[in-house]
This record gives structure tokens, C-alpha cells and sequence, in this order.
């Protein structure tokens, strides 16, 4: 009997149902409190940019590319401050490899309308949009009466 317990508790301690190991749910868990880390630091405290970029480079510097595209899927919240947030975080971080992903967030009208104009708020603070594009503002329209 003591056999068949020792089998179970390696069973479930080593893998979950979806096939990921402890290590893998334990990365994940640290990356989602990273960012948490950050949301609350840009709500509670007043914190400069340059400061809160150092902490954006060094969350990527310690937890990989994962982190812009676990930060990009942060935008899924509730609460319009956390949201905030997050475009701001994106804005300064500007990871190239999360546009995108927040084009298709930007286009998908299954998602709430908030998260699709907190997408388009990033995109556009990332100067990844045709309307904040260098070329676009080059171009100047005059009208002839």
C-alpha cells in the first residue's frame, strides 16, 4: 500500500494535467507576480520613467521574452487603473515583438472594447500606428479654396 501512495504523490507533485512540470507553474507564477510587482509600483508610488524602464529591462533581463508577452496578455483586467498601467509599461519598455500581438488584440472584436483601445493606446504610444508613424507626420495636407 505504501507502494501505490508513493506513486500517486509522484504523480501529482511531478506533472499536472496539463503536462507542465513544478518548475514551469513556478516560472509562470514569478512572472505574473513580476508584473504584478510593476502594476502596483506604477499605481502606489510616484516612480520615474527612466526608473520604471530599468525595472522593465531588468524583469526582461531575469525572466526572458516571456515577460512583454505575459505583460501584453496583462491587459486582460478589470479594473481601468491596472490597465493603465500596463499601456505605460508597455510604452516604455517598447519590445518590437509585442506588436503584433496587440494588433490582434486591437483587431479582435470578440474582446471587450477596453482592452481592444488599451491595445490601440500602446500600439500608438510605441509609435507603432500609421498616424504616429515618422513618414505620416512628414506629410502635411493643405487645403486650396
Amino acid at each position: 500500500m505504501k507502494r501505490r501512495d508513493a506513486r500517486q504523490f509522484q504523480q501529482v507533485a511531478g506533472t499536472y494535467e496539463s503536462g507542465w512540470n513544478i518548475v514551469e507553474l513556478d516560472a509562470r507564477r514569478q512572472l505574473r507576480q513580476q508584473i504584478n510587482k510593476l502594476i502596483r509600483l506604477t499605481n502606489d508610488t510616484p516612480v520615474s520613467s527612466n526608473a520604471m524602464r530599468q525595472q522593465l529591462h531588468l524583469s526582461v533581463a531575469t525572466l526572458g521574452d516571456r515577460f512583454a508577452t505575459q505583460l501584453v496578455r496583462s491587459l486582460h483586467r478589470d479594473d481601468q487603473h491596472e490597465r493603465q498601467a500596463i499601456v505605460w509599461l508597455l510604452t516604455l519598455l517598447d519590445d518590437q515583438a509585442t506588436i503584433p500581438l496587440l494588433e490582434q488584440m486591437k483587431l479582435n472584436e470578440q474582446m471587450p472594447r477596453s482592452v481592444r483601445l488599451s491595445a490601440a493606446l500602446a500600439l500608438a504610444g510605441m509609435g507603432a500606428t500609421v498616424e504616429t508613424a515618422a513618414d505620416y507626420q512628414r506629410i502635411k495636407m493643405y487645403a486650396i479654396s
